[in-house]
């Protein structure tokens, strides 16, 4: 970081602007660490979540029927045995895509999973 800024590959952003980029994505979109926590949700929302699952297990935000599936993707992600998934769902009897995918530093150690849920089919204008 340098003067305030986050660099990446293709330039920087102040910490306002990076905000600001993350709020303006039409996406759901959810991070969750190496160790299972979720750190960050979108203001986005195409599924429903309290404030309070911040820095709480994933595994505890969803129902007992879901969680062995959700524990062996992020088994999958963490030794490398998968690092992306997609899935289609239906919400409120919409088309929505959900994506999984693995995120590793420059050494390939396991960071954490994204997700990013979107309205399928639809282009907004």
């Amino acid at each position: 970081m340098a003067h305030g800024r986050i660099a990446f590959p293709h330039g920087s952003l102040g910490a306002s602007e990076l905000i600001a980029a993350f709020t303006a994505i039409p996406a759901d979109i959810t991070f969750v660490d190496a160790g299972n926590i979720i750190r960050y949700y979108s203001d986005y929302r195409i599924f429903s979540r309290p404030e309070s699952c911040l820095d709480t297990d994933v595994l505890d935000c969803h129902s007992a029927g879901t969680r062995p599936s959700i524990a062996s993707l992020l088994a999958e992600f963490r030794d490398g045995r998968r690092e992306d998934v997609v899935f289609a769902e239906k919400k409120d009897g919409r088309p929505v895509s959900v994506r999984y995918t693995a995120l590793r530093d420059d050494e390939g150690t396991y960071l954490g999973c994204l997700e990013i849920a979107q309205w399928a089919g639809e282009v907004e204008g």
